[in-house]
C-alpha cells in the first residue's frame, strides 16, 4: 500500500468514527424561515379564513415536524457542534413550538366556530413581523452572529406590542353584558398571547447563542 492510499485509508476510517458536523447554522436557519411560511399562512387565515388555508397550515405542521425531526437526529449523531449543543436543542425546540401553536390556533378558531376579527388579525401581523426578525437573526448567526442581537430585539418588541394589543383586545371585548361569544373570543385572544410567548422565547434563545458566539 503506498503512502497515498494509506492516507486516503485513514482519512476514510477517519470519517466513519467522526463524521462530519452538519451545518447547525443552515439548519436553524432552514427551520426559522419554516416559521416565517407557516406564520403568513396564518395571517393569510385571519384576513380570509377559508378551508383551503386551514388545509394549507396543517401542511405546514407536518412539514415542519419532518424538519425538528431531521435537526434532532443530527444533534445527536453530531460528535461536536459550533455551538452550545444545548442552545441547538431549545432552537430547535422553541421554532417548532411556534408552528404547533399555528396549527392548534386554527383547530380552536374551528372547534369554537369563531371568526377572525381586526384585534386577531393585528396580533398574528406583529407574529409575523417577530418571526421574520427571527429568521433574518438565524441566518445571520453564520456570517455576522452581532447582526442577531438587534433581529433578536426586534423580535422582543412584538411581543411587547402583542401584550398591548392583548389588553386592548380584552378592554374592547368586555363592554357590557358578558356571552359565550366573548368567552370563546377569549380564548382565542389568550391563545395568540401565547403564541407570542413562544415568540419571546425563540428571541432569547437566538440571543443566547449570539453572545456564546461574539
Amino acid at each position: 500500500m503506498t503512502t497515498t492510499q494509506k492516507r486516503n485509508w485513514l482519512q476514510k476510517l477517519l470519517a466513519r468514527l467522526v463524521p462530519v458536523p452538519a451545518d447547525f447554522f443552515a439548519l436553524l436557519a432552514e427551520q426559522s424561515a419554516m416559521v416565517t411560511v407557516t406564520i403568513r399562512n396564518l395571517d393569510l387565515y385571519m384576513r380570509h379564513a377559508d378551508v383551503q388555508t386551514a388545509n394549507i397550515l396543517s401542511d405546514d405542521e407536518h412539514a415542519a415536524d419532518t424538519i425538528k425531526i431531521r435537526n434532532l437526529h443530527q444533534l445527536n449523531r453530531a460528535f461536536s457542534t459550533p455551538i452550545d449543543r444545548e442552545d441547538i436543542y431549545r432552537a430547535i425546540e422553541a421554532l417548532d413550538w411556534m408552528i404547533t401553536h399555528c396549527k392548534s390556533t386554527i383547530n380552536e378558531l374551528l372547534d369554537l366556530d369563531v371568526a377572525p376579527d381586526q384585534h386577531m388579525q393585528n396580533i398574528v401581523q406583529e407574529l409575523l413581523q417577530g418571526s421574520e426578525a427571527l429568521e433574518r437573526g438565524f441566518q445571520a448567526l453564520a456570517t455576522y452572529p452581532a447582526g442577531a442581537e438587534k433581529e433578536a430585539q426586534t423580535a422582543r418588541h412584538s411581543h411587547r406590542r402583542i401584550e398591548r394589543l392583548y389588553r386592548h383586545s380584552l378592554a374592547d371585548l368586555f363592554q357590557g353584558e358578558v356571552t359565550t361569544e366573548m368567552l370563546r373570543k377569549r380564548e382565542i385572544y389568550h391563545h395568540l398571547m401565547d403564541g407570542s410567548r413562544r415568540l419571546h422565547a425563540a428571541a432569547n434563545v437566538l440571543h443566547d447563542i449570539m453572545v456564546k458566539l461574539v
